[in-house]
């Protein structure tokens, strides 16, 4: 290369420094736009786990006031028998159900399931046991929040416990069941594990998952 090449070459390189030049690429104003949006809308971990525990609450709540509502009428219609028939045919639908409405993962489990559905996962059956010590050791027990690793998905649980002596009709001891209650339970759940429980009893829990990345949207 030339003496005069290599000075204008020089030349062109000082130019570009002054203007801010950068052999980086530059971002289209729309990405450093996003970019920064997203800089903003960092939240932390304790944000996320508290609105989990805010629409894990609300759901479960709201749930919980279906099922409840759905027996009470159907006991009112035709007794324990055609609430125990309700239960048998329509929970798990009814479950489904409300979880599509509600656009979240969404099950009842218990160590004691009465349908084979509604047993716990291994992570599950851990959160359970952990309720079960807490009531053992006369501690309070509530809601659940943890991430599910990769992180990805947050699992919320709140407990069940039995509400009533309406409950007692279908997961009493055997005096407290009706023969025709038994009747049904055995043609349905031949495998039945769900009997022997008293007023406020651990039953099981709500199992709820939500995605992680729409729990930081919605804040």
């Amino acid at each position: 290369m030339s003496p005069s090449i290599k000075f204008t070459f020089g030349i062109l390189i000082m130019v570009a420094w002054a203007c801010g030049f950068s052999t980086e690429k530059r971002r289209p104003d729309k990405i450093e736009e996003t970019h920064d949006q997203r800089e903003v809308k960092k939240v932390s971990e304790a944000d996320i786990i508290n609105e989990t525990k805010k629409l894990g609450d609300s759901i479960s709540q709201k749930v919980g006031a279906v099922f409840m509502g759905k027996i009470s009428e159907k006991y009112t219609e035709g007794g324990y028998e055609a609430a125990a028939k309700f239960c048998s045919m329509n929970a798990y639908p009814l479950t489904d159900s409300l979880a599509k409405e509600y656009k979240v993962f969404l099950k009842r489990v218990s160590k004691q399931y009465r349908n084979p559905e509604n047993a716990p996962s291994d992570l599950e059956r851990q959160v359970l046991e952990a309720y079960e010590y807490s009531i053992e050791h006369g501690d309070e027990i509530g809601a659940n929040v943890q991430f599910i690793r990769p992180g990805d998905t947050i699992l919320y649980n709140k407990p069940i416990r039995i509400p009533s002596e309406l409950c007692l009709n279908c997961h009493g001891s055997p005096s407290q069941i009706s023969e025709e209650v038994k009747t049904i339970l055995k043609a349905e759940y031949p495998n039945d594990k769900a009997t022997g429980y008293k007023v406020g009893d651990l039953r099981g829990m709500w199992s709820l998952k939500f995605l992680k990345k729409e729990i930081v949207q919605g804040l």
